[in-house]
């Protein structure tokens, strides 16, 4: 996997690795699928670099210098598979590739979390959506405790089970509702934008 990251005039990535390449237009890149694209929120012009570095490749990573949820969720929405703060640790870096490359998506936890519970606060997984009406009553619970961010101990615990038993209903949710992880299934549940009025 090669890295393609846009330059700006702010302190360079503590990554010193031979797959890491720098541009200064998206539309310069000549990468593969399965490359990663590196943008950061210091260019104003963000947003249509996501969107056109989707076009590229699957692996976007937006750069931040301030966490922001709003921001993340757009780059998300147009794209982003990957959010994180540009003066990280090269190990943070080296994180997000993994993640990406195993086909995931990344978010730092602090606004995982966040996310997670304001989804909670808004479910009510007794009103129905067709995805949410396929679901047992027991992928519902554990659906409910995804969405409270609880990790599958957590939930293993609160629902007196074992914690493989959750593993095996968190992959049924992931395959019925069509996602590769969690931070997918909240997507696909249409977290920012139709899950508050469809439920």
């Amino acid at each position: 996997m090669k890295h393609y990251i846009m330059n700006t005039s702010q302190k360079n990535l503590g990554v010193d690795a031979i797959d890491w390449v720098e541009f200064s237009e998206v539309e310069s890149i000549r990468c593969g699928k399965e490359d990663s694209i590196w943008l950061s929120t210091f260019h104003k012009n963000w947003r249509e670099n996501i969107i056109a570095a989707s076009g590229k490749c699957r692996n976007v990573v937006l750069l931040t210098y301030h966490y922001d949820r709003p921001e993340m969720q757009t780059a998300l929405l147009l794209g982003a598979r990957a959010y994180c703060h540009a003066l990280g640790q090269a190990s943070l870096f080296e994180s997000v590739s993994r993640v990406l490359k195993e086909g995931g998506i990344w978010v730092p936890n602090e606004l995982y979390v966040n996310t997670t519970s304001a989804v909670a606060t808004t479910l009510s997984l007794k009103e129905k959506v067709p995805e949410i009406a396929t679901l047992t009553a027991r992928e519902k619970d554990v659906l409910t405790g995804i969405l409270e961010g609880l990790s599958n101990k957590e939930i293993a615990r609160n629902l007196n089970l074992t914690e493989r038993t959750i593993k095996e209903h968190v992959g049924t949710l992931l395959k019925k509702l069509n996602a590769k992880d969690r931070i997918g299934l909240l997507l696909s549940l249409g977290e920012f934008s139709h899950l508050k009025d469809a439920l």
